[in-house]
């Protein structure tokens, strides 16, 4: 299955923005698993991603695709970029341009876990149907990690 990385991406302040970040908190460390929590500056570790040399990799963020708050979907690189417009704005770089930086940098298969926000304003935790999801987001990616 090949070595991953999972990253974690988001913003602490604005409410379900925070659910990669979340999920990286909820994992702590796995066994020959990478874990990353980027924030929402994940340009700043496009470098050390790519020392790693890994074959896979795991953006998980607020994505809103249309679903019910605390929904989930994976999605391919090809489709990150159709899902731009639907990311939220909170990083400096759009994930898509995130995303193809780091495949031209490792040749890793990209994959994101996008979680349906309720809320992203200044100042709120995580919305109640997406701290809920929180477990089985968390199950998910532990089970794509294979740990």
């Amino acid at each position: 299955m090949g070595r991953p990385v999972l990253v974690g991406v988001g913003n602490r302040l604005r409410g379900d923005d925070a659910i990669g970040c979340a999920v990286i908190d909820e994992l702590g460390e796995l066994e020959g698993v990478k874990v990353i929590d980027a924030g929402n500056t994940p340009e700043n570790y496009l470098e050390p991603i790519a020392r790693l040399e890994p074959e896979r990799i795991l953006i998980v963020d607020a994505c809103d695709f249309g679903g019910r708050p605390g929904e989930f979907r994976l999605f391919g690189r090809d489709e990150i970029e159709r899902l731009s417009y639907g990311l939220l704005s909170t990083h400096t770089l759009p994930l898509s341009l995130t995303a193809e930086m780091l495949a031209r940098e490792t040749g890793a298969d990209i994959r994101l876990l996008g979680v349906q926000p309720a809320r992203v304003e200044f100042g709120q935790d995580l919305s109640v149907p997406v701290a809920k999801a929180l477990p089985e987001v968390v199950a998910f990616v532990r089970a794509w990690a294979g740990a």
